[in-house]
């Protein structure tokens, strides 16, 4: 049916209130239209009740006829949901498979955003964290998604990652439209798509890796070739693409194999590693399993002896720079290749070991080891080095990572820890971010009410961070001692700790951090933003709003000179509402006059605080 006299007839109405309705019997346009539109009116009561209407207002000229008639037209309108005196065809919208969802959202704020993912230009990346942070869920709009898979390609890296960040966040529901128009000859773009593929399926989407690796080119090629890893029915493939492939590509093809812990791929490796034991060694990095850790200890073993065939040990082989291995391996690649393994032989090799300047890389490895496999034998061992008299206190990281994961309460040991790394250094030292004990309480992470140790590692086939085996750990450590402990030898660093454990949940933990936090601006003699905001966010998220003299007691210990536009932002940050901010700028006021404070203008910044914060 052509609806096209009903907007005809919405269009002479509308020129009609313009008119007025003294002019109406002169409206020779309004009643072609009347004729135009009176077909319609036996299809549907609707339609015949507008044709009514508009007869019986062209005969009385009634302003009330008028507006009646066009609110009648304006419903149906609305109504029918299509537009009117467009040419063209009706065609379906293009979802992909995915949910129509349509979001609230003026399209001033959805162009904004698709500008920002399918443009290049500066701003851009700013666009959309501040969308993502505001307003996440207008990235759902069915018209933003294809902007963001767009986005994966974005010339600027971060902004590309934070597109794939927030595909991922969607679900399995994404998935058929980051498949479409997939090319396998293609860049960057088509391996962030596939690694959302991946993260987000798995072994599910098997068939499409083996698919498009028919066809795929140079780094797509090789993240497929990767992507081969979630399912261990590739063995047979990937034993295959190590004769076919060659660099790069043969490198992806071994690394995937490596990753299987089945008996074939184990008798491969024990073949190849005759004939290239440097090259096994480097691929068993980031590898866990019974057979990678039997036979990363024989190649290790195998691989100690120098260039003039004299047997050596693991810490003679730590002289990188004195020591020249026979094969072309070095002590990094064996303590690497040393990551994820377990057993009698690797035990060995740290209990022989002593460098006084390569035991920390030791102590890191054996943490990481105990974090991934969560060995019982390991955990024992990292205690036992920790606290032998040759070793003692070089493997606090690995005995720290340990009684993590344990249900007893250390909290005694880690308050003696972190006292000892604080213990002596300097005011601007005190970041001591190189502490073992600050190393491993930097892997706690809080989600969802939960603690977890989590560890992430560089990859480099897939070119991208990952992150191993997330364990869930008792927060009753953390929550005691430890905290006491880093409250009470206050520095930025162990801040940031307290500040990413915050349980907002719990009100008497977010009561003793949240006056700690408030105390520790009260007490802040410097100008850093970043110092000042963090604070004020940890002091919001423990729940404390509107603390009085916050601001005010943070001027009064300031020390130097800082500028009107710092007291601003200062005043702007701390956590409450408008009055609370308007008296504490009054007070600031106050005792700038009375101390004679000349380092910021007073006058600008009682009109401002005035005008932003005083509401009556």
């Amino acid at each position: 049916m052509d609806i096209t006299p009903v907007y005809e007839l919405k269009t002479r109405l509308r020129a009609t209130m313009i008119a007025g309705t003294n002019l109406l019997s002169e409206d020779f346009r309004l009643k072609k239209a009347a004729e135009n539109f009176a077909p319609l009116a036996a299809s549907s009561p609707v339609f015949g009740k507008i044709n009514q209407m508009t007869g019986k207002l062209l005969e009385s000229g009634s302003p009330e006829e008028l507006l009646d008639t066009i609110t009648l037209v304006d419903a149906v309108i609305t109504t029918l949901g299509v537009c009117g005196g467009v040419s063209g065809d009706l065609e379906p919208l293009d979802i992909s498979g995915n949910s129509s969802v349509i979001v609230n959202a003026p399209y001033s704020q959805l162009s904004t955003i698709i500008e920002a993912l399918t443009t290049s230009g500066s701003g851009n990346f700013s666009t959309i964290l501040t969308a993502r942070n505001e307003n996440p869920e207008i990235f759902r709009d069915y018209r933003v998604k294809p902007a963001l898979i767009k986005g994966l390609g974005a010339s600027y890296a971060e902004l590309a990652d934070t597109a794939a960040n927030i595909l991922k966040s969607m679900g399995k529901e994404i998935i058929p439209l980051v498949k479409k128009d997939f090319d396998p000859k293609g860049k960057k773009e088509m391996i962030r798509r596939l690694h959302i593929i991946e993260d987000l399926c798995g072994a599910e989407e098997n068939d499409f890796y083996l698919e498009q690796l028919e066809n795929a080119e140079k780094d797509v090629r090789k993240a497929l070739i990767y992507a081969l890893r979630h399912d261990e029915k590739n063995t047979d493939k990937l034993i295959e693409l190590t004769k076919t492939e060659k660099g790069k590509l043969k490198t992806a093809a071994l690394t995937a194999l490596i990753s299987f812990e089945n008996e074939k791929a184990a008798e491969f490796f024990n073949e190849y590693s005759k004939k290239k034991p440097a090259e096994v060694i480097s691929l068993l990095e980031k590898t866990s399993s019974e057979w990678t850790s039997e036979l990363a200890a024989r190649l290790i073993s195998e691989a100690l002896v120098d260039e003039e065939g004299n047997k050596i040990t693991l810490s003679q082989a730590a002289d990188v720079d004195k020591v020249k291995l026979k094969i072309k391996t070095s002590f990094w690649d064996m303590n690497s290749a040393m990551w994820g393994k377990w057993g009698a032989n690797i035990e060995t090799l740290y209990r022989e070991f002593y460098h006084k300047e390569r035991i920390v890389s030791m102590d890191v490895r054996l943490g990481e080891t105990i974090l991934e496999t969560n060995n019982e034998s390991l955990k024992a061992l990292a205690a036992e080095l920790n606290s032998a008299k040759k070793t003692k206190d070089c493997y606090v990281f690995a005995e720290a990572i340990t009684r993590l994961l344990s249900e007893e309460d250390s909290s005694k040991w880690f308050a003696e820890q972190i006292t000892a790394a604080y213990k002596g250094l300097s005011k601007d030292k005190q970041a001591v971010t190189n502490s073992e004990i600050i190393k491993a309480l930097r892997l706690i992470f809080f989600k969802d009410g939960k603690y977890y140790l989590v560890n992430r590692c560089y990859n480099p086939i897939s070119d991208g961070w990952v992150t191993n085996s997330p364990r869930e750990i008792s927060p009753k450590q953390i929550k005691g001692a430890v905290t006491d402990a880093l409250m009470k030898c206050s520095c930025w660093e162990y801040d940031r700790l307290l500040g990413d454990w915050i349980d907002e949940n719990d009100e008497e933990f977010c009561k003793k951090i949240g006056e700690h936090f408030c105390d520790n601006l009260r007490h802040f003699n410097g100008t850093g933003f970043s110092d000042i905001s963090l604070w004020c966010g940890f002091i919001k998220r423990c729940g404390f709003q509107n603390v009085k003299d916050l601001a005010v007691d943070y001027f009064k210990n300031i020390k130097g000179k800082c500028y009107t536009e710092w007291v601003k932002r200062v005043v702007q940050d701390v956590p409450g509402d408008d009055k609370y901010r308007l008296e504490e700028a009054h007070a600031i006021i106050e005792t700038a006059r009375k101390k004679k404070y000349d380092w910021f203008n007073i006058e600008e910044f009682e009109t401002w605080a005035n005008t932003v914060f005083d509401h009556d």
